[in-house]
């Protein structure tokens, strides 16, 4: 990592906890709960003000509910997906997934 992108890194995590906001750690460890409209009213608001805040965080999300989306289709439709983009989607949801400490 560049150390221009570290202090970029450091610095909007500073501003999000500043504005009350989730990091982007904690906004990706409750994907699957937003997605399954588990969280509660209070930390679904925040976790969308995350969102219009931090480009990378929206970025992420979009492509994880199109992923979603995906899969629902192809279980619905019994649409089978070649196993190259099965394995590519996965290969990259690992190498950029984040987890709260």
């Amino acid at each position: 990592m560049s150390p221009n992108k570290g202090m970029s890194m450091i610095l909007k995590r500073f501003m999000m906890k500043v504005a009350g906001l989730p990091s982007c750690e904690q906004v990706n460890s409750f994907l699957a709960l937003y997605m399954d409209d588990e969280l509660a009213e209070e930390d679904r608001s925040a976790f969308e003000r995350h969102l219009r805040r931090c480009k990378d965080c929206s970025a992420y999300f979009h492509q994880y509910r199109t992923t979603v989306e995906l899969v629902q289709q192809e279980r619905e439709y019994d649409i089978a997906l070649p196993d190259e983009l099965i394995e590519h989607t996965l290969e990259f949801l690992r190498s950029n997934a984040t987890y709260a400490d």
